[in-house]
């Protein structure tokens, strides 16, 4: 594939990059995954409670607050902000009618005139279907995940679910976990056909761990490099994926984007790629300039969820919900000089955040961003 010296996201209308709060409201399941990592800062923690409703309802404001700093330096086309409400599973929260209804006041009354707001959940999606009929009204759109070793009834319960979303007119994207086990891989590839069956859009997504438990075997390579290929535009380069062993960690070649995003490398606006090496140690990247992570549970603040980079070259929160005041004073500070601070990443695989505009040098991340700020 080459050693690109930046990458950034293709000019799509369907799918334009924004600013994305990724509100982890809870750390409770109803489920507990395999792949999923348990404890605090795993996936999910049922050993912690539920966050109050009035801690929750406080963080809506913080964070309104501080993204707003960040939309009054960006051009008016790419205003745009998407609150992921998730956990653990977000819509497992007691409180979750009255916090999404507490989004949308605050943003109509005070932000709707600045930039626009979508609210997103990542749910799985097994909640009654009493509870998801009061839910749909106030979510924008729902990204559901189906997981292979759910019971048979839980899956019925999920297939309904995304019927009742979809007939309601919502903006609907299944992400199908593709487990290895070569039953739950077989199961997961039923579920694609289910979707083209429904017309429900999907995103198939390799499980990025961690563990050789997940590593899929050639024929499972086979199937994921088929499908990459089919969703990139003018790619001619071969995805170089190995053949000669007898399991693979895709994560350690590349990925593709969490939210479905196709890329440009080196500002080759021609060509798209669904799925791109994985490889950006040292690289310059705008990651806090397009997520805010906020970890309701312990009131933690940072850039992005999974890189978790700070200013400080280091991985760690930039901030605290117990003292927000502080953290958008020094937020609007840095904003308003032109030496804004820049991360440069110490990580050795890129998740979430993948999508971020990001460069090898800093003179060329620079001349990257001009067209993102104003």
């Amino acid at each position: 594939m080459g050693d690109p010296a930046c990458l950034e996201p293709a000019v799509d209308p369907a799918n334009r990059i924004g600013f994305l709060l990724d509100w982890e409201i809870t750390m409770k399941c109803n489920l507990d995954c395999s792949y999923c990592r348990r404890g605090t800062y795993g996936g999910h923690d049922n050993s912690t409670r539920h966050p109050p409703l009035e801690q929750c309802l406080d963080t809506i404001g913080f964070m309104f607050a501080y993204v707003d700093l960040y939309m009054r330096q960006k051009p008016k086309g790419i205003r745009y902000v998407m609150l992921n409400v998730y956990g653990g599973e977000s819509l497992h929260h007691p409180h979750i009618i009255p916090i999404l209804e507490q989004v949308h006041q605050v943003y109509q009354q005070q932000y709707r005139d600045s930039w626009h707001l979508t609210v997103t959940t990542t749910t799985n999606a097994i909640v009654s279907e009493k509870k998801m009929q009061k839910i749909i009204p106030l979510i924008d759109e729902f990204t559901v995940s189906y997981h292979s070793e759910n019971s048979a009834d839980q899956k019925q319960l999920f297939k309904s679910n995304i019927l009742k979303i979809k007939d309601s007119g919502k903006r609907l994207k299944c992400v199908i976990l593709m487990y290895a086990q070569s039953q739950l891989f077989k199961d997961s590839q039923s579920m694609t056909a289910w979707c083209d069956e429904n017309n429900v859009k999907y995103l198939p997504k390799q499980l990025d761990d961690l563990d050789t438990h997940f590593n899929y075997i050639p024929e499972q390579v086979v199937w994921f490099d088929k499908l990459y290929k089919s969703r990139s535009y003018n790619v001619d380069r071969h995805l170089d994926l190995p053949m000669d062993q007898n399991s693979t960690n895709l994560t350690d070649i590349g990925r593709a984007c969490c939210g479905g995003r196709s890329f440009c490398l080196d500002q080759n606006y021609k060509s798209r790629n669904f799925y791109v090496q994985n490889k950006f140690p040292d690289w310059y990247c705008s990651v806090n300039e397009f997520f805010l992570y906020i970890k309701q549970v312990n009131g933690e603040i940072f850039t992005n969820k999974d890189c978790k980079m700070n200013f400080d070259g280091q991985v760690g929160p930039i901030g605290n919900l117990a003292d927000t005041e502080s953290l958008l004073q020094s937020t609007q500070q840095q904003l308003a000089t032109d030496q804004r601070p820049v991360i440069q990443c110490k990580k050795t695989k890129c998740l979430c955040g993948l999508c971020a505009p990001k460069a090898k040098y800093l003179d060329t991340f620079n001349r990257l961003m001009e067209k993102y700020r104003v």
